[in-house]
């Protein structure tokens, strides 16, 4: 690691970073088993920041699975951990964490408050308390429980779900309630969700209709070619992996697991079915049902074909029901929580400069 002044840096990954603008660190983790939204969140902050600040994602040495990632988006990162990157470069002005994973953080937390660098942390669902200066939980049903400071500001609610701009785009779009269900969009998840996606396909086979049903494959190996291959008749299936916020919007209903998919269904105003991988996810799906906003499958591993068949059955009969979700959705996320959350994070940075406490003062 090579630091020239305080201008120009060179990551694990040898590609040099001009730093002329305010450095915002940004901690993450992915992985099969907790699953990638922590990671995408985190790259679409990464992105709107791009513009005033830049970004570096400090990752620890063994998430092997985020490095991948963000090497396929050509984001830079710095792999050797916070207790390097504290000697190694320049002080940032703000740091963000969006991680599961509480290891050593309180303690990272503490050294960037005495630095006076402020501390955003990003949550599922009151997850992974952290002792951080500005909270932000975007799920519809916030819980609070562990411990934080007392003096935290919050940000909660659906107003500070963070969603790629794609969605905010399609959420302004006038959505249009088919008479006929043709088309089922699916996404259950970034990690492992062979098992359920072999359930809801059965179902909707035997619900019996010639129907597109598109899948998002995730990013983890388990089998989807052979999926593919499996005769599905009468319906049409196929995998996707590329625009999937435009397949989302178009298609007539969407199944997707409690985490971010959830989410952004909403947000295009498409009908949402939702299953739950874990007691989180099922957590805010009953929220979201209480609020009129989705239709609850339970946990996914305990869903039966022929319940959702029989559910396709009442939905595609029911048109006004599907035009009521359209309109709930689109009531609970307006996919402008990354701008809010962007405006967040610039306002720190800018009372960070107000005070003279910025990067470089340390030297």
């Amino acid at each position: 690691m090579q630091i020239s002044g305080d201008k120009t840096l060179t990551v694990v990954s040898k590609q040099p970073i001009i730093v002329e603008k305010d450095c915002v660190w940004i901690h993450t983790t992915a992985s099969p088993k907790i699953g990638y939204g922590h990671l995408r969140r985190s790259l679409v902050i990464a992105k709107a920041l791009e513009n005033t600040s830049t970004p570096l994602f400090i990752l620890d040495p063994e998430d092997h699975w985020s490095k991948s990632h963000l090497k396929k988006h050509c984001v830079n990162s710095f792999e050797d951990g916070f207790d390097k990157a504290w000697s190694e470069l320049p002080q940032p002005s703000v740091i963000i964490i969006d991680t599961r994973f509480k290891g050593g953080l309180d303690a990272e937390i503490a050294r960037a408050g005495s630095l006076g660098v402020p501390v955003v942390s990003i949550h599922d669902l009151g997850l992974n308390p952290l002792p951080s200066d500005v909270i932000i939980d975007g799920s519809i049903a916030p819980l609070h429980y562990g411990s934080s400071r007392s003096n935290a500001v919050r940000y909660e609610g659906t107003d500070y779900m963070i969603l790629d701009p794609a969605y905010r785009a399609l959420h302004r779009q006038k959505r249009k309630i088919r008479k006929e269900i043709r088309s089922i969009s699916i996404n259950l998840g970034g990690g492992n969700s062979g098992d359920f996606y072999l359930k809801v396909l059965e179902g909707i086979k035997l619900w019996g209709r010639e129907t597109d049903v598109i899948g998002v494959s995730g990013f983890v190996s388990w089998g989807q070619e052979e999926v593919a291959e499996r005769d599905w008749h009468p319906l049409h299936f196929r995998w996707e992996t590329e625009n999937i916020a435009n397949l989302v919007a178009q298609a007539d209903l969407a199944i997707t697991a409690g985490g971010i998919a959830s989410y952004e269904a909403l947000c295009t105003g498409t009908p949402l079915l939702a299953l739950s991988c874990d007691t989180f996810q099922q957590a805010a799906i009953s929220a979201l049902e209480s609020s009129g906003a989705c239709i609850n499958l339970g946990p996914g591993n305990k869903l039966e074909p022929a319940v959702l068949s029989g559910m396709l059955s009442r939905m595609a009969s029911d048109v006004d029901r599907r035009r009521l979700l359209s309109y709930r959705g689109k009531q609970t996320v307006d996919g402008l929580g990354a701008d809010r959350v962007v405006r967040i994070i610039g306002s720190l940075i800018e009372e960070r400069f107000k005070t003279g406490n910025r990067r470089g003062s340390d030297d």
